[in-house]
């Protein structure tokens, strides 16, 4: 059964100066509390942060069994049926409800994890099942605060169909949180790779072959880094957002298991119902020798090799798009642009569709997930070869990050550098796309290039 919420939101004026992190310290021991921001940087889409907590019900599937709860910890129901087709049954979209200058109003924020669809692809589970997270975690909310940028103002939103539950928002944004104990996140032992550099390269060579049998074209292989932690997540994801100032971020809590997501790649957008999806492919590192990093840059713009890998990828997408968007409307708006971040310069392309329903979100994101950047081409034969070498399920990892409104609005991140904390143990994954004429000591190289933010933020590797 679908939740009610007001058919028009009030929204009301925050301080903008108190700043997102201090808005979300008076949220984060709530129930499901989710933060995502855009940082502050000159990318386009460093506009908006998005603040929830306390959702009136959340999804979360496992093993293929989704399990809908309600805020007093009620089981709803329990369905065998494909997350994406709970989700758009109980969260109903309203293509007349959007708010100028406000992306969201009430809906969904949720975590899309890699192997969410490994069953209904026929994908066997993953011979290592050590982590403990769902493979979704979706909150459905009827409030929310909004932190423009752009325009300096904060605003509370809320969409709340019972007045004591608005004024019980109230009443915690009200109270000032007591200092926190002093709990920094800490490593309590440096990241550990799972697996020896030749063990990948091992893997890495397989990959070659499948390519050169036929089986594949490109493949996204990754490899696992974990160490055991203690101390504040909330804390970690602060210090290392300080570093990475990147636009499609995220921290996100579910008891003791936390998310904490540096992305720089947008997975796909929803605006009155133009997609636009964003893949990343090509990598170089950034350097602190200007000249070292100009080379770099320039390197990484002349290289036919990245250049193909990516067009692959954009074909791949388009393909993906063409199944839900308007015949003859998916386009490739552009090509191989260079994008610098704080560790490493990428190319992007932009693929836009436009949606013959606006209401389609949910059919859109289950139709392109997971991303193919992430995978490789043709898609379900990258993710078989990526089932059979990788030690580890990617959980969050390479799956994704949204938040989708009740409009049919929506933005998404690919969840690459991104910690997965799971209890007193964090991971952290690097990956790259392999294609025929791929380098294996390269590639392994480019895995810790990716993620030397994460690894060597805390001071130790």
């Amino acid at each position: 059964m679908p939740y009610a919420v007001a058919a028009q939101p009030l929204v009301e004026s925050l301080p903008f100066a108190n700043g997102t992190a201090a808005w979300f310290e008076r949220l984060r021991r709530l129930p499901q509390s989710m933060l995502l921001t855009s940082g502050t940087s000159s990318h386009p889409a460093a506009r908006y942060d998005i603040l929830v907590a306390d959702p009136l019900f959340v999804l979360r599937t496992r093993n293929n069994v989704t399990t809908v709860t309600a805020a007093d910890g009620t089981v709803v129901e329990t369905s065998y049926e494909d997350p994406f087709a709970v989700l758009s049954r109980f969260c109903p979209l309203q293509p007349d409800s959007a708010q100028p200058e406000l992306p969201f109003t009430a809906g969904v924020v949720a975590w899309f994890g890699y192997e969410l669809l490994h069953g209904a692809n026929r994908i066997e589970p993953h011979k290592a099942d050590s982590l403990h997270l769902p493979d979704l975690l979706a909150g459905f909310y009827d409030w929310a605060i909004i932190v423009d940028h752009q325009l300096q103002r904060t605003s509370l939103v809320l969409s709340c169909a019972d007045p004591q539950r608005a004024q019980l928002v109230r009443q915690q944004l009200a109270t000032v949180p007591s200092p926190a104990a002093d709990n920094p996140f800490r490593l309590q032992a440096p990241f550990k790779p799972e697996i020896t550099r030749d063990e990948y390269l091992g893997r890495f060579q397989r990959i070659i072959d499948y390519i050169h049998a036929g089986d594949c074209y490109q493949v996204n292989l990754a490899q696992c880094f974990g160490a055991p932690c203690e101390g504040d997540s909330w804390h970690a994801f602060q210090q290392l957002q300080a570093r990475a100032n990147a636009p499609f971020a995220a921290f996100l809590q579910d008891g003791e298991h936390s998310v904490m997501s540096f992305s720089p790649e947008r997975f796909l957008k929803v605006q009155n119902g133009e997609v636009i999806t964003q893949p990343i492919k090509g990598t170089r590192p950034r350097s602190s020798d200007p000249d070292q990093d100009n080379s770099n840059r320039i390197e990484l713009e002349t290289s036919a090799k990245d250049r193909a890998e990516n067009l692959m990828i954009v074909d791949l997408l388009r393909n993906d798009l063409g199944r839900i968007c308007s015949f003859g409307s998916v386009s490739v708006e552009n090509l191989f642009e260079l994008q610098s971040f704080t560790n490493v310069h990428h190319l992007v392309s932009t693929i836009k569709g436009k949606l013959q329903n606006p209401a389609d979100v949910f059919r859109l994101m289950a139709a392109c997930f997971p991303g193919g950047s992430i995978t490789g081409t043709p898609k379900l034969r990258a993710m078989q070869i990526i089932n059979e070498l990788e030690t580890m399920p990617r959980s969050v990892y390479c799956g994704v990050i949204a938040w989708i409104d009740r409009s049919g609005n929506m933005d998404s991140n690919i969840a690459i550098r991104t910690l997965v904390r799971d209890g007193n143990y964090v991971h952290c994954w690097g990956g790259g796309g392999i294609v025929a004429d791929s380098v294996g000591a390269e590639e392994y190289q480019e895995t810790f290039d990716k993620i030397s933010m994460l690894i060597d933020g805390f001071g130790n590797r």
